[in-house]
């Protein structure tokens, strides 16, 4: 990923409602499996500077994994224990006080880390980066790492044709189905507990931006940070509630939530 994209991450980690939204939305889906485990142990892997994933310290220590020193660095420094947490929701990636955030150098198709070493772990649009040739294979591993009775969470850029410059800044190789997502958690071993799309309702826009944007490399971060106004949050606010009840067949972004078997 371009280094100007991981600033770009780091300043809009906190303002930007689709980064506060998706904290919201990933603990809504991961909260029920961390709660009521003693000390856990949970991975962010592929996390960059932590914006997505820097709130799983409330429940338990995080080691966040990433290739690019940049975005370790500036996790430390925006996530870590030198600077105040921010009390608050998921809605805040603040560290919170009496759990750490542990940043390390990582490959994802190389992963240092012994079998059943995590209570959960998430990874958030990064199977879907060029550098990363066999997805599945990094799924496996997750399994392999993941104790069992743990949680899988994956979140990765939904509808495979739609393709925009944001994909071009973030060298984006790929683009998955809810399906591909189920298929690779349930090749690995692992049983499916959710799979749907989210985001649903940015598919619209993200489909005439593609058309407009072609050829042209344009990052989705750090513009349009209010949402419309909010509108873009109010509807991501609907979207958490239909979730609760249903999956969806599509979205913007696939996931998948699955548990290795005990």
């Amino acid at each position: 990923m371009d280094a100007d994209e991981y600033r770009r991450m780091a300043d809009a980690g906190e303002r930007h409602w689709w980064y506060r939204n998706t904290r919201l939305l990933l603990a809504q889906l991961l909260v029920p499996h961390l709660e009521g485990r003693h000390r856990p142990m949970v991975l962010d892997a592929g996390g960059g500077t932590g914006a997505t994933g820097g709130w799983m310290t409330r429940y338990g220590t995080t080691v966040l994994a990433d290739v690019e020193p940049m975005a370790l660095q500036v996790a430390r420094t925006d996530h870590g224990d030198e600077r105040p947490a921010t009390p608050g929701t998921p809605g805040t990636s603040r560290v919170a006080r009496g759990h750490g955030l542990l940043a390390v150098q990582a490959d994802l198709n190389r992963l240092p880390f012994a079998d059943a070493s995590f209570d959960a772990v998430l990874c958030v649009t990064a199977l879907c980066h060029r550098m990363n040739p066999d997805p599945a294979a990094i799924v496996r591993d997750f399994a392999r790492i993941t104790k069992p009775g743990g949680v899988v969470c994956l979140m990765e850029p939904g509808v495979k044709r739609l393709w925009r410059g944001h994909d071009e800044v973030t060298h984006t190789g790929r683009r998955f189905s809810v399906g591909d997502l189920r298929e690779m958690a349930e090749g690995a071993g692992l049983t499916v507990d959710r799979a749907t799309g989210a985001y649903s309702f940015l598919v619209p826009p993200a489909a005439i931006l593609g058309v407009v944007e072609r050829g042209k490399q344009k990052s989705d971060v750090g513009r349009n940070e209010s949402g419309l106004g909010g509108t873009f949050s109010a509807l991501a606010r609907t979207e958490r509630w239909l979730l609760r009840r249903r999956n969806l067949p599509a979205g913007l972004s696939a996931i998948v939530v699955a548990t290795r078997p005990v």
